[in-house]
């Protein structure tokens, strides 16, 4: 999508120097800070005494609609994914997203488990798009169609970094089962953010022989928010580590527990954890602004939304809206509220036999995506059995989303120290439809042992 896509793909190199991530590797029978980020009940599991994260990377870009072996295709043109675009009438959303972790340590010491490590995170999505209105912006020739939709079309762009710390502790250890509980609380830093949305959108949209977008008999309520780097420029800005300082605080909580195995050198028969994450949100201060207007444009008269095309910043956006008597403000806020993608995870992994487990994991969004002042999640569901023995892994994700279809996978752990993997890995080689692509990676180091 050459015109369209560049509103949302001028914020990539931000997410480059920035539903589930690390699935499958997460709940390894290899505790470490992964499954603690899952859970943070799992630091009385750890697999050593001491853990030390190097660096963990997961990325991935789903939609519901385009196959992203195309959209990723740059000789690719519209007309190559209009009509899986155009298919049915739902609306268009995609999602990227990143998350690093970074340094980070765990130490479990008897009932106990703590930790400590730092993330980044970034997220561009677009929610709920009209197909017609990306056609009519894409298409070279001249046309003109009527949009009626009840959605809020959103475009958002966050970019935030954490620091967690993390504590847990047995609620009992009996001889054949044990129970823990465990808590994270986050040291949030918000480096950028942007969002634009358009609600319950009316109106006739034309695009004319001179390539303009022109609108006509139009109603919306428009939301437009911005803060940090994001503020200053969508392609151009100057990226420091924690340089905006503690934006917010973040909670995630968890309970767990462990069916002890009778044959001891295994860590269990049976480990049931249940979660809930991202509870909290950030707060932007600097270089904030949301503005909330309502659009009334009548059908005698014509608004050029090509204007917004060379845009270089968030700050341009608002000038045009404002400068336009088709605009008149309902809402002006000088800081800009985000709330976290607080989601429910429940998971249970079960030892078949020997070193083969299967584990059932489940992300269950809690947000509403509509909501401007959210960040949009997805719910996922996954089945994956592995081989997993002390030196060696091999697991087989097969998720499904509310956002994409049915995806495989194919990960590897190789010893307590690299694991590589992707729960798109097996679609993307044996089918030429993929809704999802993703990569996980990580370094850790083990020091002694937790028993």
């Amino acid at each position: 999508m050459k015109k369209f896509l560049p509103y949302l793909l001028f914020f990539i190199p931000f997410c480059m120097f920035a539903q589930d991530h690390f699935l499958g590797i997460n709940t390894s029978r290899k505790t470490s800070l992964l499954n603690a980020d899952n859970n943070p009940a799992e630091l009385t599991n750890l697999s050593n005494k001491v853990d030390i994260s190097l660096i963990h990377i997961s990325t991935l870009a789903s939609n519901n609609k385009i196959n992203m072996i195309d959209f990723l295709d740059s000789d690719k043109e519209f007309d190559d994914y209009k009509n899986d675009l155009l298919s049915e009438n739902d609306p268009f959303s995609i999602t990227i997203n990143l998350q690093i972790i970074g340094p980070g340590v765990a130490y479990r010491i008897e009932n106990w488990g703590f930790g400590i490590k730092t993330t980044v995170n970034a997220h561009i999505s677009l929610t709920d798009i009209d197909p017609k209105l990306i056609d009519i912006i894409e298409e070279d020739i001249p046309q003109i169609d009527d949009l009626n939709t009840n959605d809020n079309q959103r475009i958002t762009a966050i970019g935030y970094e954490t620091i967690d710390f993390s504590v847990a502790r047995n609620i009992f250890d009996h001889e054949i089962a044990k129970l823990s509980a465990g808590i994270t609380f986050k040291l949030l830093f918000g480096e950028a953010y942007a969002n634009g949305g358009i609600d319950k959108l009316n109106a006739t949209i034309e695009k004319n022989e001179n390539d303009d977008i022109i609108l006509r008999d139009a109603n919306a309520r428009i939301d437009v928010a911005y803060a940090g780097l994001l503020g200053e420029s969508f392609d151009d800005f100057n990226y420091n580590y924690l340089s905006s300082g503690v934006s917010g605080l973040g909670v995630d909580f968890g309970l767990n527990y462990l069916l002890k195995n009778e044959q001891k050198k295994y860590p269990y028969k049976l480990n049931l954890g249940l979660s809930i994450k991202n509870i909290g949100g950030l707060t932007f201060n600097k270089n904030a602004e949301r503005q909330v207007y309502e659009l009334n444009i009548p059908d005698t008269e014509d608004f050029d939304a090509s204007q917004f095309e060379d845009v270089d910043n968030a700050e341009e956006v608002i000038k045009i809206i404002e400068n336009s008597n088709y605009f008149s403000s309902s809402f002006t806020q000088n800081n800009v509220k985000v709330n976290l993608p607080t989601s429910l995870n429940i998971y249970a992994d079960y030892q078949v036999h020997g070193n083969f487990f299967a584990s059932f994991q489940m992300k269950q969004s809690l947000v509403k995506n509509s909501k401007n002042s959210v960040l949009p999640s997805y719910s996922s569901y996954a089945i994956i059995p592995r081989y997993s023995s002390k030196g060696f892994e091999t697991y087989l994700p097969l998720s499904v989303s509310t956002i994409s279809d049915f995806s495989a996978g194919l990960g590897f752990r190789f010893g307590g120290f690299f694991y590589l993997g992707s729960s798109s890995a097996i679609s993307a080689l044996a089918s030429n439809q993929l809704k999802q692509i993703d990569l996980q990676l990580g370094f850790r180091i083990g020091i002694g042992s937790s028993s």
